[in-house]
């Protein structure tokens, strides 16, 4: 490639790693207190009996407004250096292997091109959601570890026990980020391919990817929030957990929380993908390639 190709080729990575970061910010901020629920339901912090409103009343009368916001400092920043390097991947490895949402062999190679996008992810959404897991549930002890903070709380764990406490249920994580960023980019580019286009398309489009991406790895997610949740107990397989959860909650304890996560998948997902796609365009109208 000649130095005009190179160029270009940067300011694209340029233009797709703002999107990435618009789309971090924009989906933290919506989606947090929804996070929160969800994870209140699938570590039983919440009672077996609690369902999305009434867990989402619970925290706002004993918590106030700003409990459904605990612990989003972590996520905030770390979901915006994740969601760049996502956006960002997802399109470096599709260009490579020649994936459109058109054809079968386009949407196979979205799916491959997300998921390979995954053990990068986990390596930095593993001690966010270790942290954010820690955070959300600490309210619910008799008395709060974390009362200042997720910078806290990240010194907190590294002090007592280690800066490999930040990575636990790394490889549950890194399983499910796999599946769920293969399902979401690919139906993201099935569907966008798909519909007509209009501005309703992108976040149509973007929240049904979230959804079927969390569908499809909501199991593993589960898996992963009870080994986090359960700290500082010893730690446990994929598969053990899993045993677990089976055997004391049945098949629908693995998707224990799933409203909330699907209605939060579908409205940050159809703002995370109309972010990146607005943040595209704005870079590219204010520095065309």
């Amino acid at each position: 490639a000649g130095p005009l190709d190179k160029q270009k080729i940067f300011m694209s990575a340029l233009a797709e790693s703002f999107g990435g970061f618009s789309a971090g910010v924009i989906g933290t901020v919506i989606g947090f207190p929804l996070d929160l629920v969800k994870t209140r339901l699938q570590t039983n912090a919440a009672s077996s009996s609690s369902t999305l409103t009434s867990t989402f009343k619970h925290i706002v009368k004993l918590e106030g407004v700003g409990g459904l916001y605990k612990g989003v400092a972590t996520p905030l920043l770390s979901l915006t250096i994740l969601n760049t390097l996502n956006f960002t991947s997802f399109n470096y490895f599709k260009k490579r292997l020649g994936g459109e949402g058109e054809t079968a062999f386009g949407l196979s190679a979205c799916f491959v091109s997300g998921a390979l996008a995954g053990p990068l992810a986990s390596v930095i959404s593993t001690p966010e959601h270790m942290l954010k897991t820690q955070m959300q549930i600490d309210n619910t002890r008799v008395k709060p570890l974390y009362t200042r903070g997720s910078l806290d709380a990240a010194r907190h764990l590294v002090r007592e026990h280690g800066l490999l406490s930040l990575y636990r249920g790394h490889n549950s994580n890194t399983v499910r980020e796999c599946a769920f960023l293969g399902v979401y980019f690919a139906s993201y580019e099935c569907m966008r391919a798909a519909l007509p286009d209009s501005k309703l398309s992108i976040p149509f489009a973007g929240g049904c990817a979230g959804a079927l991406g969390w569908v499809s790895s909501y199991p593993l997610d589960c898996v992963k929030a009870n080994v986090q949740g359960s700290f500082p107990s010893a730690p446990t397989s994929i598969l053990s957990t899993g045993r677990e959860i089976l055997r004391k909650r049945g098949v629908s304890g693995l998707y224990s929380g799933l409203t909330p996560s699907l209605i939060r998948a579908f409205l940050v997902s159809g703002s995370r993908f109309s972010a990146y796609e607005a943040g595209v365009f704005i870079w590219n109208k204010v520095l065309p390639p």
